[in-house]
């Protein structure tokens, strides 16, 4: 059983980057007994879907889904067994699991993968709607983390879902967008790829030469012998739809040469294609025996999709030769293209059967023919507003994601500059109380200062007072008493002089210039108690 690139490629990746521990008996080298990693790898031995799907869930079995990267490739391989098992339903709800816990552990790869899984899913069971819906999302996310490869590869696949449903227009602008993706990583494959969705197409829309150099285009990038056969059959037909039968038939003779590189359903295609295509050059042609030749290995393959085509083409044989048998293939092209529930090639059948019933027996088949075309333009009218719904309604939840951002850091912004004003203003206050504590210290500390100074003055006035006018009178009392006054009465007198005279020296101002020093000497002995005395030695020789 082969593996998916994707899933191969990541498998591959994991076990290279895990691939490190001791080897344990019994257990896949290089992990621990019952780790989830070694359940991983036991599963991709395996091989088998169902024993795959026993040793995911086990692995899965031991944590929980946080931000350990095992557990997300155990879940894709779960997802992987029930598609490979075909139970759609089991392998979509762990695809749901996924997204849903990338997502909260913000793993926006896995988110992206999840969706790529959903996408897949939907594929197999022909709902291109929400095929698109989905790979759309998963590419916008790998956009989102810059991955080109991946988001390209995604953009195809929404290429290929639009054209399913007759969008084709929409089809080569997502396929033109996957090759400009694609490019970047140089992935030929997928170029190839990109190409021949471009070219398929222009071919519906009647393109022929631009579809052509697409496909020329694209075969320059194929990297098997297979894929160019491929690319070699769609310029073959679009010769053969241009008108250019010659050239288409040689083209398919090469094809028809290298069918051993085919496999089954393309060599009856290559084969039928040739020999219908030298009948539309030579209606006289004798291709019958490579017609029926390749119905009956499209009836081997139960290729409903070729055998409508193989149908049809023997219905166009025969309807100049033989009216019944052209019927014949005709209702066989239809009953096939039903089983097949494919309206466009049920349209096909109904328009090649009205073309060679009798009118008697054509209402019936007119009735249906009106009814299906009608629905299928409105079905393509719904896949082309459907798909330009989808893209609106992201681009627009994307608007306000950006609004709500630009909202929210505006908010922001305001709430900072809200948060610098009070901080200004609240320093621009410390800074007023500051000062104004200052300038209150600053006053108060001049007006105590303005009330010393002024003390003094008085003091000093008073002292002056004392000095000019009670230490004289004292004097001239004691110069005028000291002939009749006893001793004691003059020792009481020269006590009240000296008492006067202190108290003047005390309050006035202290000499600054010559007068320093005697000045000091002075107060100083004035200040000492009777008692005490003072000697100075050496002060005449300080300066």
């Amino acid at each position: 059983m082969k593996l998916p690139e994707h899933f191969l490629v990541l498998s591959i990746l994991f076990l290279i980057i895990l691939g490190c521990g001791k080897s344990t008996k019994n257990n896949p080298p290089g992990f621990k007994e019952d780790s989830a990693e070694a359940y991983f790898q036991q599963a991709l031995n395996a091989k088998e879907p169902s024993k795959m799907l026993v040793h995911f869930k086990e692995g899965l079995r031991l944590g929980t889904i946080t931000n350990d990267t095992i557990e997300y490739y155990l879940l894709d391989g779960i997802i992987y067994s029930f598609n490979k098992l075909k139970e759609y339903d089991s392998s979509m709800a762990y695809s749901e699991k996924m997204i849903r816990q990338a997502r909260i552990n913000q793993k926006t790869y896995f988110e992206a993968l999840g969706y790529y899984r959903k996408a897949v899913i939907h594929q197999y069971l022909n709902n291109y709607k929400e095929q698109f819906r989905n790979a759309f999302k998963s590419r916008n996310l790998y956009l989102s983390i810059g991955d080109s490869l991946r988001a390209g590869k995604r953009s195809l696949e929404m290429a290929n879902a639009q054209s399913s449903m007759s969008d084709y227009t929409g089809s080569q602008e997502n396929a033109t967008l996957a090759l400009s993706l694609l490019q970047k990583t140089k992935d030929s494959s997928y170029i190839g790829s990109a190409l021949n969705q471009i070219g398929i197409a222009n071919r519906e829309r009647g393109f022929y030469q631009d579809a052509i150099a697409n496909y020329e285009s694209g075969l320059k990038y194929s990297t098997s012998t297979e894929d160019s056969l491929s690319f070699l059959n769609n310029m073959a037909l679009a010769y053969r739809d241009n008108g250019d039968f010659s050239k288409a038939i040689d083209y398919l003779k090469l094809i028809n040469s290298k069918n051993e590189y085919a496999d089954k359903e393309s060599h009856a295609r290559f084969i039928d294609n040739l020999a219908y295509t030298e009948w539309l050059r030579d209606s006289t042609a004798n291709v019958l025996v490579p017609l029926k030749s390749s119905l009956e290995m499209r009836l081997k393959n139960n290729d409903l999709k070729g055998l409508t085509s193989s149908y049809n083409h023997l219905s166009d044989y025969y309807s100049n030769k033989d009216r019944v048998q052209a019927k014949e293939y005709a209702v066989m092209s239809l009953e096939a293209a039903r089983k097949n529930d494919s309206k466009i090639s049920e349209l096909n059948a109904l328009e090649n059967l009205l073309g060679i019933v009798e009118p008697r027996e054509s209402e019936k088949y007119i009735r249906r023919y009106l009814h299906l075309n009608d629905s299928l333009k409105t079905a393509e009218l719904k896949a082309k507003n459907f798909f330009a719904k989808i893209k609106l309604d992201e681009e627009q939840k994307q608007k306000e994601i950006d609004d709500l951002q630009a909202e929210s850091f505006k908010q922001q912004l305001e709430s900072e500059e809200l948060k610098n004003q009070t901080i200004i203003l609240s320093l621009g206050g410390l800074l007023i109380l500051v000062s104004s504590g200052f300038g209150f210290y600053y006053l108060k500390q001049r007006h105590e200062k303005e009330k010393i100074q002024e003390i003094h003055l008085t003091e000093t006035r008073i002292s002056k007072k004392i000095h000019d006018e009670l230490a004289n009178d004292v004097y001239n009392v004691m110069s005028g008493m000291q002939e009749i006054a006893s001793n004691d009465i003059m020792n009481k007198l020269d006590h009240i002089y000296n008492r006067t005279r202190n108290i003047s020296r005390e309050n006035s101002s202290i000499p600054l210039g010559e007068n320093y020093l005697p000045h000091l000497i002075s107060t100083i002995s004035s200040s000492l108690s009777e008692n005490i005395r003072l000697i100075l030695r050496g002060e005449e020789s300080i300066n």
